[in-house]
């Protein structure tokens, strides 16, 4: 038979993976941002950058997922003189799983939990539905909620107002 420790090692092996892998991409996204702010900006990135980028995913995924199997150890371990496997220990696992899978799941799938979407994110979806290779808006300050769709060569070739 399986020892506890290992028990809860395998129980919590998913739901920290998600956890690890959703934490990884936050921090891929905080040191993409300090890169374009502080170091690149637009210039073109030098191959290195991903290469760095990766190397944060991986490390900071790999690190997070260690130290969380690490703790489901220890508390396996301390839970292998109870005489069954602690169903609230299993409920917090599947509830883990079922929560960040979802979210993981519903932001994959673009699922929205904001409200109404931002003026330039119609314009932009409306133009690339019509075929059109960009789109833009007129200042926020102006109170011009035009939306015009430019063609290949850059030249404005649609104009309509969003309601």
């Amino acid at each position: 038979m399986l020892r506890r420790r290992w028990t809860y090692v395998l129980l919590f092996a998913l739901p920290a993976f998600l956890l690890a892998c959703v934490a990884a991409a936050v921090a891929l996204g905080a040191s993409a941002g300090v890169l374009w702010l502080f170091v690149f900006g637009d210039d073109p990135w030098p191959a290195v950058a991903g290469t760095m980028l990766g190397a944060v995913f991986v490390g900071v995924g790999a690190a997070l997922w260690a130290l969380l199997l690490a703790g489901a150890y220890a508390v396996g371990r301390q839970q292998e003189s109870a005489p069954r496997l602690n169903t609230n220990h299993v409920a917090v696992a599947i509830g883990i799983t079922a929560v960040v899978g979802g979210l993981v799941a519903s932001r994959v799938a673009g699922v929205r939990f904001g409200g109404a979407q931002d003026d330039t994110i119609v314009c932009a979806e409306r133009c690339r539905a019509e075929g059109f290779m960009a789109s833009g808006m007129p200042p926020r300050d102006s109170g011009d909620r035009t939306c015009t769709c430019y063609d290949a060569s850059g030249q404005a070739a649609r104009r309509a107002p969003i309601p």
